[in-house]
């Protein structure tokens, strides 16, 4: 290989001095990049910019160092692309974002201060990861109003967690041509939408509603709700007014309840999967418990085996090791068992 080629190919690291209407030229040409954030040094907005600017240019794989917390790390970012996150990861980070991967893993800053790989509030709002994995734990507001998507969280989530998630990102969506609306003026971006608005009005009213919703059955049923699991536990609003997502809480802790109360309050669809007790003075309003059915086991088991592989070598804990290779084990052994020592809360 030239050495040219393999220059093209190296990482090249960002910073609190690389100027700005420099990224784009650093960036051109490469699949990695990294960026250290300098703990302090390099605030949110303009981190933000440089991934966004560095996307543009064909970067794929971003590594960010000495994060600590700043915010919207990947929100806004286009995928299919990856961000290795070493730090806490701050507030509002992979919002809106599509098709993304993003990891965090705890660090230990230059001065020898040790970081968690935490994230903090509203993490995944109305995001749609590939991927979103969470080496340490999250705060208030986690993948709230989330479509679709891989959710994993290491240890536990704060309060409202997984509110409003959804059932899926429709695939008429994923099929339209974005690219036409960008390059039109905003009255031709009004027009070309309520042109949509009124052939959907006009077919409703020479169908009739009940025939025009069963046209897009098929397409419900294509959807592919997003999924949450904790390895700890959860706090209180659990999938509050949940609309479609899956929320598992694995407890590898073996807390005696390991989720506070109005637990799935107001859920219209999904279910919520709770390994350990939960009693009936916790559940919210309008939900109510059932059996676990074959699907759930299948999935339980399914999604521990995911969150084994995905977490047993990030966290530097043996405690944790531990509890994760007897939560694994106990799956392996006997997993009729196992996923009998869930509680399933459902729409009542």
């Amino acid at each position: 290989m030239k050495n040219t080629e393999k220059l093209q190919e190296a990482a090249v690291v960002l910073n609190a001095e690389t100027p700005q209407e420099e990224v784009a030229a650093l960036a051109r040409g490469r699949k990695e990049i990294e960026i250290d954030c300098g703990v302090m040094a390099l605030s949110s907005k303009r981190l933000n910019r440089m991934i966004k600017e560095a996307r543009s240019e064909g970067v794929e794989r971003f590594t960010l160092h000495n994060v600590c917390g700043q915010n919207l790390i990947g929100s806004g970012v286009p995928g299919p692309a990856d961000i290795t996150v070493y730090g806490m990861m701050g507030n509002h980070s992979c919002a809106f974002a599509d098709g993304l991967k993003i990891r965090t893993f705890p660090t230990r800053f230059p001065n020898n201060v040790w970081c968690p790989g935490d994230a903090q509030v509203a993490i995944g709002t109305s995001g749609n990861p590939a991927e979103l994995n969470i080496s340490g734990s999250v705060d208030d507001l986690f993948a709230s109003y989330a479509p679709s998507g891989k959710f994993r969280v290491a240890g536990q989530g704060g309060n409202r967690c997984v509110l409003r998630a959804g059932a899926g990102v429709p695939q008429v969506w994923r099929e339209i041509d974005y690219d036409a609306y960008r390059e039109m003026d905003d009255p031709e971006r009004l027009t070309a939408m309520l042109l949509m608005y009124q052939k959907r009005r006009a077919r409703i009213q020479t169908v009739g509603w009940d025939k025009f919703v069963t046209e897009f059955k098929s397409e419900v049923e294509r959807r592919t709700p997003p999924v949450m699991i904790f390895g700890r536990r959860v706090k209180d609003y659990f999938m509050e007014y949940a609309q479609g997502s899956i929320g598992i809480v694995l407890n590898m802790y073996d807390f005696v309840t390991p989720v506070g109360y109005y637990l799935c309050s107001g859920m219209t669809a999904g279910t919520a999967l709770i390994r350990g007790e939960v009693d009936q003075s916790q559940l919210g309003m309008r939900v109510k418990k059932t059996e676990v059915n074959d699907g759930d086991r299948k999935l339980i088991i399914e999604e521990t085996k995911g969150f084994y592989d995905c977490f047993i070598d990030a966290l530097d804990s043996d405690r944790y090791r531990e509890k994760l290779d007897s939560l694994m084990d106990r799956c392996e052994k006997d997993n009729e068992q196992y996923t009998s020592g869930f509680v399933k809360i459902v729409p009542a």
